[in-house]
Order: structure tokens, then sequence, then C-alpha cells
């Protein structure tokens, strides 16, 4: 009878510990919309061309993240505007990118963001030399470095029982996944 009571007190305590505590890893889920509501708390960008000649800036960002996919896809309307004022091209973009986790940032940034689409105005000029491309990469992988998409709230860090490893963060099933779990002993 001991015995049983004994075993049925450890059953009910393994039960009260909560699914970090005993080693199994679970999970924060970042949908697009929270991404997008980031994304467009952090745009427009703008970028100085040419030393002040003219300068590009990125707006309207739209954040999606396909099913099935591992890579989030970002669409920006894109100006390049003359010191003069004037809009010598303007157009559309698709980046597509996957994500990682900065501490430094507390954020989810870009990786590896490539353009997947370029689409431009039929009546734009565009730059002397046609380096539009390059400079919307540039200044695409430049963000990806600098700035995150998507702040991790205190909230979402008091989740984390150690710190993220680096392949927590996963574009997966429509939405960003994050594994929350110890970091292993070192």
């Amino acid at each position: 009878m001991r015995m049983k009571t004994l075993a049925l007190r450890a059953a009910l305590f393994l039960l009260a510990l909560p699914a970090a505590a005993i080693g199994a890893p679970t999970t924060l889920r970042v949908e697009a919309a929270q991404l997008q509501a980031a994304a467009q708390a952090g745009f427009p960008l703008e970028h100085e061309l040419l030393e002040g000649f003219a300068s590009l800036a990125l707006s309207d960002p739209d954040v999606r993240i396909p099913v099935p996919g591992e890579r989030l896809r970002l669409q920006m309307v894109y100006a390049i505007t003359l010191a003069t004022g004037q809009r010598v091209e303007s157009g559309n973009l698709v980046v597509s990118s996957g994500l990682r986790y900065d501490p430094a940032t507390r954020g989810l940034h870009l990786v590896d963001p490539q353009i997947e689409h370029l689409g431009t105005s039929a009546a734009g000029r565009g730059l002397p030399g046609g380096g539009s491309r390059e400079a919307l990469q540039e200044l695409v992988r430049d963000y990806a470095r600098t700035r995150p998409l998507y702040r991790l709230s205190d909230d979402d860090l008091a989740q984390v029982p150690g710190t993220l490893a680096a392949d927590a963060v996963r574009v997966q099933d429509g939405a960003v996944v994050i594994a929350l779990h110890s970091a292993p002993a070192r």
C-alpha cells in the first residue's frame, strides 16, 4: 500500500512539472500578422545613393509566409529620387528570406535575403549605369544586418529557460517557430 501511495505521489509530481522543466522543448509561434505589424513600424527605409545625388526609399512592407515554405516573403515598394526631388524609378520588389535570432537586438533578422522579383514602372529612367537592382540588394542586406524585422517581447523571452540555440528559429507551417529549450551544458 505504501509503495502505491509513493508511486502515485511521484506521478502527480511529474505531471505538475512544466514541460520545459523535464526537458521537453516547447515552441513560441510568431504569426505573419505579428511580423506585418512590426515591419510596418520599421518602414520607410531610406538610403543615400551616389554621394547624395539620389536616394532610395523602401516602403509599404507586406509580409507573407507561404505554406509550404521555409522562407518568408517580404514585398515592398521602392522609389529612387534625385536630390532635386525628381523620381527617376519606382516599382516593387519581392524578397525571400530565412530568419535568425540576434541576442544583441532581441530580434528576428532576415538571413540570406534574395530579391525574387523586381517590377519597375515603365516610365522610370533608373540609375546611371543601371545599378538599381544592386542598390536595392545592398539596402536589403544592410537592413538584414542591422535591423530586426520583429523584436521579441519581455514576455516572449521570459518563456526561454536558457539561451536560444542557433537553430532555434524556423519558418514552417505558415509561421515563425522558435524552439524554446535550454541550451546544452558546456
